[in-house]
This record gives C-alpha cells, sequence and structure tokens, in this order.
C-alpha cells in the first residue's frame, strides 16, 4: 500500500507529550471563597458587565455548558491537584497516579473535578506508555457533562491521536469529527489527521475531499501546502490511478519542496501516461542530480535513449553505470552496452564489449552482432568465426544476419562457393530473401568470373581458408 511509505511523523511522540503537557500543568480554578465558586469567577462575573455584543456571541458557543461562568474546583479537591502538580514537575509518575486514584475517593468524585482528575490521570498515563488507560481518562472527561466544553472539544483531539497510536481507526475518527463540529477554529492538520483516519477506514473518498479542501486552503491564503499533505494527496490519487492528477501535485512537490525522489515520480507518470518524452526529460533530470543509483534505473534510462534514437547517450549511461559498479557486466548488459555502441557507430568501442559478453553468453545472438560489427570494421576473419560461432550456439533471434554475414564475409576473403551456400540459407527467411537472393546471384556470377581469369593465366586472390 502506498501510504505505508509515507512517514507518520504527524504522530511524534515530541509533539503529543507537548499537547498533553499543556492540558495538564495548571490546575482549572484557584481554592473557592465559600460560595462555591472561585475567586477568578467573581472576577470573571465583573468583567461580564462589560462584555461587548460579539464577546457575549462568542461565549454562546459553549450553550451546552452548565454556566457561562468558569468552572471551579473546590479547596479539598485542589488541593490533591496541587500535590499532583509536584509529583509531576518532578516526573514522579507513579506518586501522581497514586494521589489521582485516592482523588476520586476523597474530594474530587463528581462533576467538574471528576474531569479534572481525568484530565490529569490521562497525562500521567501517557507518561508512563500505559495508552490504553491514558484513552480511558480522557475518555471520562470528555463524557461528563460538567466537563468545560471547551476542554471536552481539546480533549477530543488529544485522545484521537491516541487512538490512532493503538490503530483504533473508528472511535478516533469518531472523536475528530466531533471535535471538528465542536471548534471553534479547526486546524488543517486535525483535517489532515481526520482524513488519514478516513483513508484506513477505507473512507478514501472523504479522505481527498477533506486534503483537497485543506491544501485549497493553503493556497488561496497564499501559503505553501504542507510536504507531508502533498503526499498524502498524491497517495490518494494514484490508488485512484488519476495520474494526470499526480503529476500535478508533483509538479508542486517539486516547486516548493525540489527532491530527487520527486523526479522519479514524475517520470514514473509521464510513463504511465505513455508521455515518453516527458518522461525521459524527468528521468534525465534525476540522473543528472545523481538520484540514479539502482541497475534497474539507468538500463530504463538508456533504453528511453535508445527508443528515441540516441544510442550514444544510452551508452554513456550504461558505461558509466558498470564503471561505478551500479551495473553488472552481465552478458545482458554487455550485449545492450554493444549493441548501443554499434547503433551509434561507434564500432572500435562496441567490438571488445560485445566479445566480452559473446564469451558469458550461452546463445549466439552476441556472437551475430559481433560478426556485424567486425564488418564494418573490414576485420572479415574475425566477422566470419563469429558468424559461424552464432550459428553453431544458435537460439538467435534473428538467425537470417547471421547466415548473411557469414555470407558477406566469405565472400569478402572470395570464398564464393561457401557464400553461394551461406546466401542460400538466408534466402529462406521472409525478412532477407530479397536481399539474399541478390547477393547470391552477385556471388555466383563473381566467382565464375574470377574461376575463369585465373584459368586464364590471372593472378587473382583466392579463397582464404578460416
Amino acid at each position: 500500500m502506498v501510504l505505508k511509505q509515507l512517514n507518520m511523523g504527524w504522530l511524534s511522540r515530541f509533539c503529543l507529550s507537548t499537547c498533553l503537557f499543556l492540558m495538564a500543568t495548571v490546575v482549572t480554578s484557584v481554592v473557592t471563597d465559600g460560595t462555591g465558586f472561585g475567586v477568578s469567577e467573581a472576577v470573571a462575573a465583573e468583567k461580564k458587565k462589560k462584555q461587548t455584543k460579539a464577546e457575549k456571541e462568542a461565549a454562546l458557543k459553549y450553550k451546552n455548558a452548565v454556566s457561562q461562568r468558569r468552572k471551579s474546583v473546590g479547596t479539598s479537591c485542589a488541593k490533591k491537584l496541587t500535590k499532583v502538580q509536584e509529583f509531576t514537575e518532578v516526573e514522579d509518575w507513579v506518586g501522581a497516579e497514586a494521589e489521582l486514584l485516592g482523588a476520586f475517593k476523597r474530594g474530587c468524585s463528581e462533576g467538574f473535578e471528576y474531569s479534572q482528575v481525568n484530565r490529569y490521570l490521562g497525562y500521567v498515563y501517557y507518561a508512563q506508555d500505559k495508552i490504553q488507560l491514558s484513552i480511558k481518562a480522557y475518555l471520562a472527561l470528555v463524557n461528563e457533562p460538567e466537563a468545560d466544553p471547551q476542554q471536552r472539544t481539546n480533549t477530543r483531539y488529544t485522545v484521537a491521536q491516541l487512538l490512532f497510536v493503538n490503530d483504533d481507526y473508528k472511535r478516533a475518527v469518531e472523536q475528530l469529527e466531533l471535535w471538528m463540529a465542536e471548534a471553534a477554529i479547526v486546524d488543517p492538520g486535525g483535517k489532515i489527521l481526520l482524513a488519514r483516519g478516513y483513508y484506513q477506514l477505507e473512507r478514501k473518498a472523504e479522505a481527498l475531499n477533506l486534503v483537497e479542501e485543506v491544501v485549497e486552503e493553503a493556497i488561496v491564503a497564499g501559503l505553501v501546502p504542507k510536504e507531508n499533505w502533498l503526499n498524502f494527496q498524491w497517495a490518494l490519487y494514484y490508488e485512484k490511478d488519476n495520474y494526470k492528477a499526480t503529476i500535478k501535485v508533483s509538479n508542486r512537490l517539486l516547486t516548493h519542496y525540489p527532491k530527487i525522489k520527486y523526479w522519479k515520480q514524475l517520470s514514473a507518470m509521464y510513463g504511465a501516461l505513455e508521455q515518453s518524452q516527458k518522461e525521459l526529460m524527468a528521468l534525465e533530470v534525476t540522473y543528472l542530480q545523481n538520484g540514479l543509483d539502482k541497475e534497474k534505473q539507468l538500463i530504463a534510462l538508456a533504453y528511453q535513449y535508445l527508443a528515441i534514437d540516441i544510442p550514444y547517450r544510452a551508452a554513456q549511461v550504461l558505461e558509466k553505470g558498470m564503471k561505478d559498479e551500479i551495473i553488472e557486466r552481465k552478458e545482458k548488459n554487455l550485449a545492450l552496452l554493444g549493441s548501443s555502441y554499434q547503433r551509434a557507430q561507434e564500432y572500435l568501442k562496441a567490438s571488445p564489449v560485445l566479445e566480452e559478453a559473446a564469451k558469458k553468453s550461452s546463445d549466439g545472438n552476441a556472437w551475430s552482432r559481433l560478426a556485424g560489427v567486425y564488418l564494418n570494421l573490414n576485420e572479415n576473419e574475425k566477422a566470419l568465426l563469429a558468424a559461424r560461432n552464432a550459428i553453431k550456439k544458435g537460439k538467435l533471434k534473428r538467425a537470417d544476419l547471421a547466415w548473411m554475414s557469414r555470407g558477406t564475409a566469405e565472400q569478402a576473403l572470395h570464398c564464393y562457393k561457401d557464400a553461394e551456400k551461406s546466401f542460400t540459407k538466408a534466402a529462406k527467411f521472409k525478412k532477407t530473401e530479397k536481399g539474399a537472393r541478390s547477393w547470391k546471384r552477385y556471388v555466383t556470377a563473381e566467382g565464375d568470373r574470377r574461376r575463369k581469369l585465373i584459368a586464364n593465366g590471372a593472378k587473382l586472390a583466392t579463397c582464404k581458408k578460416v
């Protein structure tokens, strides 16, 4: 699965720990003044008289709260939570846990106070890697009717992250959906987290919609979408086989996060769309940045050059790959290098490579190519030997060419009778029938002519046996 390749850094231990720590560092209210409300409530009540209309409307965001006034804990419970803070400051998690569990029984057992104990307990459990217990404590907070509405909303996001750690995607998504419905401001990172949850639950269309929304919002705001957002978007498009969309995302990644891997990605997508020139362009940029470090990648690039008839460039890529010990000098690769030089008419470079390939080969194909190279170098004796070896080893893709090379070498060595036989063989193949018959007529006539001249005393070269 493509997304398994994506780093799950969005749930880093550091970020989650920071979030939990901020939730647990301050007791919500100070000691009460005897009326059941904290001192902070009295100040808030005074300020309430001076609230603007907008401020009052903002306060109504949490209409499900028991009271618009900020909730507080009683004196007894506050003392216990203060003691807990002392334990957490020195990272005495066992002591903090014991104090909190005791608070449930004495002084902090109901309503808002109960939610505050669970708030601390969730953090203390997490600090001890007791993830399941941490989740349980935080869920107790969000399910407490008298919990502070804003705390409940923030805790939903926290517990969702913990549920992700436990691979409990269904409940994580439930909490994130509630968080989105309740939060005054929805962080784009939260939307991406929810999208990942949707993905894990096979709700991929919803995941893609959310990611597209986040990316588009960033662009409209004049911001650069985060790299991991774009990678996630790319992967979702890729799984839908929407290669055109992946190319758009890859280009955006290359604009803002120029990395070799995105050039590789882009090349592969152009290849999937059979846009060979653009595929080669992206692949070549990758190569020039030393981004191709595997044998199959370099060979693929060489084939791309051969496909658009740039054989010398293909040979250079292969030669360097072998020199750098990325490409193995085995028969198949040597044959490709040799044929690339041959197509580029670099026969002096092609011959030693094809000789090496031929000696390692179990068939006659490299020998056949080598025969053609020797003919171009006018090394007819070597050409004849190579052609014979090709035919002897067999399993030829183009046996007709081996016979043509053999006949051509034989006539160059004035062995016209032998050449006549070779061209007779070549004429049996459809692709070389016409040319072979023409050559056969020529060597027959030339052989007869030379024999007559020799019979009349002419000093002419005769067949040079090899």
